[in-house]
């Protein structure tokens, strides 16, 4: 993809098995994607977190300023970004596991 660039070589999988990492932008980076292979575990639990930041706008919001000031923070230790907003992302993925064990309960 013109103008995409590989972070695999950066990153790895960074944690992540099997998943592909691709940036646009290089210094000034737009934007970035996560690639799996069909049926990949990993591919609910990322769509399930960007749902629940469309349900839940506040919480969005949140997590939206903690990203804008780790970046102030930590311009160029972006090992240091990921930490910073980690427990942020585990109180999250927790309330979508709480919310999933609900639902199956519930027979939702």
């Amino acid at each position: 993809m013109i103008g995409w660039w590989n972070l695999d070589t950066k990153k790895g999988e960074n944690g992540i098995p099997e998943r592909k990492y691709l940036a646009k932008g290089k210094a000034n980076r737009t934007h970035h994607v996560h690639i799996f292979q069909t049926g990949n575990e990993h591919i609910k639990l990322h769509l399930d977190f960007k749902n629940y930041f469309i349900q839940n706008p506040e919480m969005a919001k949140r997590y939206g300023e903690l990203k804008v000031a780790l970046a102030k923070q930590f311009p160029e230790e972006h090992d240091r970004y990921q930490q910073g907003k980690q427990s942020f992302v585990n109180e999250v993925v927790r309330k979508i596991d709480d919310r999933r064990r609900e639902d199956e309960s519930t027979g939702v």
